[in-house]
């Protein structure tokens, strides 16, 4: 498993900003965390292998009755301790604003990437889309044209029997009309017939 350069200079008490530009120069990727070998590497251009000097302490003689009692009380001693609730990272946090710590633009490039590619397939799944919608149109419109044109046909033949019977309803009519005009004539009596009150 990769180790995150941010922890690699928290363990190594080293700034982020310079093992991160030393990285840059060295060619060294730290996109996905530093692999051993980086490790390796970047431990040698640090120095952080070389062994610490032992401090070497001088023996000094001290004159007999050098160290006496004073008249001043003995101070009590207290532990110190660290405030409860401090954060370290944060403080770290706050001088790395300060000092303008640098970017990782390889994650950048990374989350464009993915912006990039989720808008394109975006775009692709519109225009799949559209053109289902498109010959789904196409073929309704196809559909109307053979209704329609079906329809006219249809009505143009009806319009033409609906003509010839309203013909023939006419003529019909006409001809019960004068059938039944010559029936109430039947009823009539003939100017030269003699009226039956003359007798």
């Amino acid at each position: 498993m990769n180790t995150s350069l941010t922890k690699f200079c928290k363990d190594n008490g080293l700034p982020k900003s310079s093992v991160y530009n030393r990285c840059q120069e060295l060619g060294i990727s730290t996109a996905n965390g530093l692999n051993d070998a980086a490790i390796a590497q970047l431990r040698v251009e640090f120095d952080l292998d070389a062994p610490t000097p032992s401090p070497q302490v001088e023996a000094e003689l001290m004159p007999d009755n050098f160290i006496q009692p004073g008249q001043l009380a003995a101070v009590q001693a207290h532990d110190v301790q660290m405030p409860q609730g401090f954060d370290p990272t944060a403080m770290v946090r706050f001088f790395d604003g300060v000092t303008g710590q640098a970017t990782d633009t390889s994650k950048l490039v990374a989350i464009a990437d993915l912006a990039l590619n989720a808008v394109s397939t975006a775009m692709d799944n519109k225009i799949s889309e559209q053109r289902q919608q498109l010959e789904q149109s196409k073929q309704h419109a196809k559909q109307l044209e053979t209704k329609v044109a079906e329809a006219k046909t249809a009505l143009q033949v009806k319009a033409l029997e609906s003509r010839i019977l309203a013909a023939q309803q006419t003529e019909t009519t006409k001809t019960a009309e004068e059938i039944f005009a010559e029936l109430m004539a039947l009823g009539k009596p003939s100017p030269s017939e003699p009226s039956s009150e003359q007798s």
